[in-house]
């Protein structure tokens, strides 16, 4: 079995075709070239607007947790934006959409340390709501979801920072 060798036409058309070939690989490279900084800048402006407006409804519950209003924190902390930031899992999380868009994964860390204050802010300000209904002496915490809620604020204003790039 013996194979003629390539006639000049077949090498011209392999030489033309790798040719093309590396021209079309050049063009795919410059057409994947990173969208430019302000491009994801403006894709995050909602994302920090949705913090800042988190941050603002927040701003109430230490005074709300001082005067008793469970229902009202709570309300708060499950509402949409502060329900994005904890409670909605990742596909809807603010932080991990905005460590995406930015490229910062200092974000995806906040996001879990966000996570667990608002968390336990709303576990606590639950407890409180029953604490009169169960048995032994049970103790109202105001202290403790206060300070997450005061931690929560600060997280986000820190995640503010850091989406804005200040």
């Amino acid at each position: 079995m013996s194979q003629e060798p390539p006639s000049s036409s077949s090498l011209s058309d392999r030489r033309q075709f790798f040719e093309n070939a590396g021209l079309v690989a050049v063009a795919s490279t410059l057409c994947s070239v990173p969208e430019p900084v302000y491009a994801a800048s403006s894709a995050a402006d909602p994302l920090i607007a949705d913090l800042k407006a988190s941050r603002a409804k927040m701003e109430p519950i230490p005074r709300l947790l001082s005067n008793g209003e469970w229902d009202a924190v709570r309300t708060i902390l499950k509402t949409t934006p502060v329900n994005q930031l904890w409670n909605l899992g990742d596909s809807q999380n603010t932080l991990l959409k905005l460590a995406k868009i930015t490229g910062d994964f200092e974000l995806i860390e906040l996001k879990d340390e966000l996570g667990i204050s608002l968390q336990i802010c709303d576990q606590l300000t639950y407890d409180n709501a029953f604490v009169y209904f169960q048995p032994g002496n049970g103790k109202v915490k105001i202290k403790e979801p206060t300070d997450l809620a005061i931690k929560a604020m600060a997280q986000i204003d820190q995640a503010i920072a850091l989406a804005s790039g200040n």
